[in-house]
């Protein structure tokens, strides 16, 4: 009887142009893999330096693994904390210009982690519409009454706080870079109704560390708001091509999930491996700005070649360019379609985006070629023409 109801709901999925499956890459170097026996190109990882198989960055996890092995072997708290955590942790701190930063194994681990500590029934949590599925789930978990603003629509933020007065804390919860539509969160704007609220501000920069501001700081880098902002959360496993997530914050904060956050207090920790590698991610991106010079080079091509072409990329401000597209079935036609011709993006359904916004999601790396990217642009003006 319940393997019926699975398989109705599993066909239900497949009617309405849902339903997913995995695809297994037999080889990947940069953004060229195989796939089931023939080479394809990739325009859907979030490698936008493609540090993951930098040189400097593979030889530093193998150095570590020499010493430490495959896996850390217990959580933080017991015996999985090495000399390594701490140093990527005061690197990370140093990075983001705050006090203190704490690792946790995943960067969706590390929202539930920070919202499930700090919030709790009588509290109140504020997000944008479009905030990463972690960090709902996170706010859901908290107990916290959860309270949700229209996209960008800051005045309405500003209204839900006005009414809540009467909450023993108020966070206000949005990422950076939006990770489906690639645009950038008003953050001077965020700052000042923390301020007026007397509220914490959360952001996740998942998207935006290592990409955006002069050195790759982050979003808050070149508006020098990071005093400003309560806690700063992002992941290792974007730009900096390796794995894990991390909060940097004062260190009220990061005593505090210590302390209280179960997703840190209960999960093994990243395997030393990882940490230096990540080390070596982040001297890096300091080293050789010439990377993210390329990666913004290529976004640029791509955004004027798209519009060129009358595709609709909505305001991305990053290397996430979504081709929006509304019907399912078109999104997951257009996906076939550039996969028959050796190109993978996969197509973006609900619940990633709403019913009937679906869209591919394509995005840009350090280590695409030009004539990568025009012969993308070229196949999709075939296409879609």
């Amino acid at each position: 009887m319940l393997t019926t109801l699975l398989l109705e709901e599993l066909q239900e999925l497949q009617a309405k142009n849902l339903y997913r499956s995995l695809r297994s890459l037999e080889w990947a170097e940069g953004p060229r893999a195989i796939l089931n026996g023939r080479e394809i190109l990739l325009f859907c990882g979030n490698d936008y330096l493609g540090l993951s198989k930098h040189p400097r960055v593979v030889k530093a996890a193998q150095w570590a693994l020499e010493r430490y092995g495959v896996g850390s072997g217990s959580a933080r708290l017991i015996s999985g904390s090495t000399a390594l955590h701490q140093r990527l942790e005061e690197k990370l701190a140093e990075f983001k210009k705050k006090e203190k930063a704490l690792l946790f194994t995943t960067g969706y681990l590390a929202n539930v982690g920070i919202l499930t500590a700090l919030a709790g029934s009588n509290d109140l949590i504020v997000m944008d519409k479009l905030c990463h599925a972690s960090i709902i789930d996170g706010a859901r978990l908290s107990g916290a009454t959860l309270r949700v603003f229209p996209h960008k629509n800051y005045g309405k933020c500003e209204q839900i706080l006005r009414s809540g007065l009467h909450y023993k804390k108020k966070l206000i919860v949005t990422d950076t870079v939006f990770s489906m539509d690639g645009d950038v969160a008003d953050l001077k704007r965020l700052v000042e109704i923390k301020e007026k609220y007397d509220s914490l501000l959360i952001v996740d920069d998942a998207h935006g560390t290592g990409v955006l501001g002069d050195q790759g700081r982050g979003a808050l880098e070149n508006l020098h708001l990071e005093a400003r902002v309560d806690i700063i959360m992002g992941t290792l496993s974007k730009a900096l091509g390796c794995l894990g997530g991390f909060v940097a914050a004062d260190k009220v904060w990061i005593d505090y999930l210590i302390n209280f956050s179960r997703p840190f207090i209960f999960a093994t920790s990243l395997p030393p491996m990882i940490c230096n590698a990540a080390i070596e991610a982040l001297q890096v991106l300091e080293e050789e700005p010439d990377i993210r010079h390329k990666l913004w080079a290529n976004v640029n091509q791509a955004i004027n070649l798209l519009k060129k072409n009358g595709l609709d990329i909505g305001s991305t401000e990053s290397p996430i360019i979504p081709i929006q597209l509304g019907p399912e079935d078109t999104a997951v036609r257009l996906s076939n379609e550039l996969l028959s011709r050796g190109i993978l993006i996969p197509a973006i359904r609900y619940p990633a985006v709403p019913k009937h916004h679906a869209r591919l999601r394509l995005t840009i790396s350090a280590t695409h070629k030009a004539h990568d990217i025009e012969h993308l642009a070229g196949t999709l003006r075939d296409l879609l023409h």
